[in-house]
């Protein structure tokens, strides 16, 4: 390989890397840093995310070749821990809103048709539900090509109220990102 085409080469590679990190660092900007929500505090080693299948395997195994079919470009995960209690946070970036909304309304019929407590928020945008059944709490909710899915095991009041809390948190953040350019 000549000199020329090798540095060619090494600028392209060079090039993407910025894409890749700011695509991953975007999302984790998303998620609450620890105390942000509560007292609640992120366990370091399960902050992880990215771009590529390898670095989305960790995350989702065998459910990578659907989310892509689906639309996803990224995603980061984030776990938190409050004692005893831990709380995951999912942050997915799809290539437009359409796939966002796509990914999300079939778990939005899924939930409400699984019985238990179920509440639909119109006031996170651009919509999200928080479910409890069977010891275990689960929302989520769409927002321009974003999806954030937020799940812990638990019940009652307080436990669906945390849940909410993180939604609202991810959901306010990228309402301000998002004013700063329009």
């Amino acid at each position: 390989m000549t000199r020329p085409v090798k540095l060619i080469l090494t600028l392209g590679v060079l090039a993407l890397l910025p894409l890749s990190i700011s695509a991953e660092s975007l999302l984790a900007g998303f998620l609450a840093k620890s105390g942000e929500v509560g007292d609640w505090q992120v366990i370091p080693e399960t902050d992880r995310g990215g771009v590529s299948d390898e670095q989305l395997y960790p995350i989702h195994d065998g459910a990578v070749p659907a989310l892509r079919d689906k639309g996803l470009h990224s995603a980061h995960q984030r776990i938190y821990k409050k004692g005893e209690k831990r709380i995951a946070v999912d942050m997915y970036h799809f290539g437009n809103w359409q796939q966002a909304k796509g990914y999300y309304l079939p778990h939005r019929q899924t939930q409400s048709e699984d019985g238990g407590t179920y509440n639909l928020y119109n006031n996170i945008k651009q919509q999200a539900f928080v479910c409890e059944a069977a010891g275990s709490i689960m929302g989520m909710f769409w927002q321009r090509n974003y999806v954030c899915t937020v799940g812990m095991q638990g019940s009652g009041t307080t436990d669906r109220t945390t849940v909410k809390s993180f939604l609202t948190f991810t959901s306010d953040k990228i309402k301000k990102r998002y004013q700063k350019q329009e």
